[in-house]
């Protein structure tokens, strides 16, 4: 699956709403991440929407784990856009995974959460995507929830929001 661009994505309405079904899946499970303060809500979310790739072959790109990816990307760089004079908002959103969730989804988040700092840090962290399998995703969730518990007040859709301008 080729990445498009976003006059592209914007041009085809069967991608938009696939889109939109996966953005509300995920906006779902960071919903049930802030109640919940756990782990799983993301790897359930992200399992349902990653289980058609199984139907395509290791030579394509899976479009389910794409697809999420690529929500979760625009959500976190709409973040960083708009918090860009909050300096310390990585160690701010870790520190939050690690209170609300433990010390082990933190350090799964470290090695995620660089976009959230710069556009050069989503090269880097393409390297963990196989050390940390299916919790590469979840942990991009839990920064999202941190996000939003922190800078969101809560509101499961600030990141959707920021992403979408309204």
């Amino acid at each position: 699956m080729a990445r498009t661009s976003r006059a592209d994505r914007q041009d085809d309405p069967a991608l938009l709403n696939a889109y939109a079904i996966v953005a509300d899946e995920l906006e779902q499970a960071v919903r049930d991440t802030l109640s919940s303060h756990e782990p799983d809500p993301a790897r359930l979310a992200l399992r349902k929407l990653t289980a058609i790739d199984a139907d395509f072959a290791d030579s394509e790109a899976p479009p389910g784990w794409s697809l999420a990816f690529l929500v979760l990307a625009d959500w976190i760089d709409a973040a960083r856009v708009a918090l860009e004079s909050e300096t310390d908002r990585v160690d701010r959103a870790l520190d939050w995974i690690g209170t609300n969730m433990g010390p082990r989804y933190r350090s799964r988040a470290r090695y995620t959460i660089p976009p959230l700092q710069s556009l050069d840090g989503a090269q880097e962290t393409s390297h963990y995507i196989d050390a940390l399998g299916d919790d590469f995703l979840a942990s991009l969730v839990w920064t999202v929830a941190a996000l939003s518990a922190l800078y969101g007040d809560d509101d499961t859709g600030w990141a959707r929001a920021l992403h979408d301008g309204t």
